[in-house]
């Protein structure tokens, strides 16, 4: 396939948050120019991609993203979720089947991602020991070894002292630490939010307070041992308030949200449906409208997918005995960009998305991504928000549809995404 483009006629989004009506941009050669090819190049053959009313955007970069398996074929099926959600950067948490709490592990995770993704993996180690939260893993070793954060996620280290030295740690070693803030001993089987919903069905409550002591935890640790902490996938309207008082304090604190929580409450596993059994639990619509308002006066810097492949055998069970967790990658952007519609213009939803899904967490990480720049190799998103299509997650995967929005007509999908300069998602 020739790598030569022509993408005519978009709403460019520079991943600076401004806007241009009607631009053409050339990939040539895997790079992006926004000048016509010279005399000398009109013998390259263009493949045309008209971008008429439609957005186009700096790849999607995920903050967090649960792969699971280093085997080939599940590594091409995040890469496929990935390019039809228009992410082309992942961070990949470190539960793989081997956990990424030594070099050796880190490095085969690295391997298997760089042969089979066209999306670009990162790979993160463990703080603690196998995620357990009893001894330090050796962070020195896992950085030489390639790693570019450290976290237990999708756990949490309960141990303070643990926590702090771990912070230490990474700071030595300009690692970003990233934490999935959840006190255990209050949540403890913890199933759905402590609300109405989980009384009426019966469930084991997962509090607000779970989540908000180890927000203020972090942001504690943060302030006195003067080191960043990156806080992932925030649901409580409690946490948002603490994180926009540590930001107002100068704090080096940051934040994320799932795109689930911005549209999704706890009324969706009404009926007992596992598929949206998320980690942590949808709360309730304040807690949803209170995110919303963090992302749009910048208290919550970012939006993660969440993404975490469950099969069904394992997924459809009793919903306490569940495990908790979503597929996100691919409907993320939809589902962003009708949650963020019902309360900003379109120049707004559009600036908050590049800023969110983007830039700001390839800057919190410190990759490199998240622009669309003159002489760049490409990772590029072709949005169209008008396009109706029905989610089939079994399209990737038939044994795997843990997703809230399994057969649902969802508005506004993915047209094309370019990675690395290469063409890996276009709709016919």
């Amino acid at each position: 396939m020739t790598t030569n483009f022509h993408i005519r006629g978009g709403k460019l989004l520079d991943g600076k948050s401004i806007i241009s009506e009607n631009t053409d941009l050339w990939i040539i050669d895997g790079k992006i120019t926004f000048q016509s090819p010279s005399k000398t190049k009109r013998d390259l053959a263009l493949h045309e991609i008209s971008a008429h009313n439609k957005f186009v955007l700096p790849g999607l970069v995920d903050m967090r993203c649960h792969i699971g398996s280093t085997a080939a074929e599940n590594i091409r099926m995040i890469s496929r979720s990935a390019a039809r959600g228009g992410y082309t950067t992942l961070l990949a948490m470190p539960d793989f089947t081997v956990m990424a709490d030594d070099p050796g592990a880190v490095s085969l995770i690295r391997d298997s991602a760089s042969k089979h993704s066209d999306v670009k993996i990162y790979a993160t180690g463990c703080i603690t020991e196998n995620a357990e939260g009893k001894r330090l893993a050796p962070l020195g070793s896992l950085k030489e070894a390639g790693i570019v954060g450290v976290t237990d996620c999708p756990n949490s280290p309960q141990n303070c002292e643990i926590f702090a030295k771990g912070i230490e740690y990474a700071k030595m070693f300009d690692l970003p630490v990233i934490e999935l803030p959840r006190e255990n001993s209050l949540s403890k089987d913890g199933a759905a939010h402590d609300g109405s919903v989980a009384l009426k069905m019966g469930l084991k409550p997962f509090p607000r307070a779970a989540e908000e002591i180890f927000v203020q935890r972090a942001i504690t640790l943060s302030k006195h041992i003067n080191a960043s902490i990156h806080l992932t996938s925030l649901s409580s309207r409690g946490s948002v308030e603490l994180v926009r008082i540590a930001k107002q304090n100068e704090v080096k604190i940051s934040a994320d949200v799932t795109p689930h929580h911005l549209l999704l409450t706890e009324e969706s596993i009404l009926g007992y449906d596992t598929n949206a059994k998320t980690s942590p639990p949808l709360r309730q619509e304040e807690d949803r409208i209170a995110l919303i308002e963090g992302l749009r006066d910048g208290t919550i810097d970012a939006i993660c997918s969440s993404h975490q492949p469950i099969p069904n055998h394992e997924k459809n069970i009793e919903f306490d005995l569940s495990p908790a967790g979503v597929l996100g990658l691919s409907t993320a952007l939809s589902s962003v960009y009708k949650a963020l519609s019902n309360y900003c213009d379109e120049k707004e939803t559009l600036s908050v998305i590049t800023g969110t899904m983007s830039t700001a967490p390839s800057n919190i990480m410190g990759l490199g991504k998240g622009g669309i720049e003159e002489g760049k190799k490409a990772d590029i998103t072709i949005y169209d928000p008008q396009k109706n299509w029905i989610y089939a997650p079994s399209e990737d995967c038939s044994e795997i549809i843990n997703s809230p929005f399994e057969g649902k007509t969802i508005t506004g999908r993915v047209e094309t995404t370019f990675a690395n300069g290469k063409l890996i998602h276009h709709l016919t």
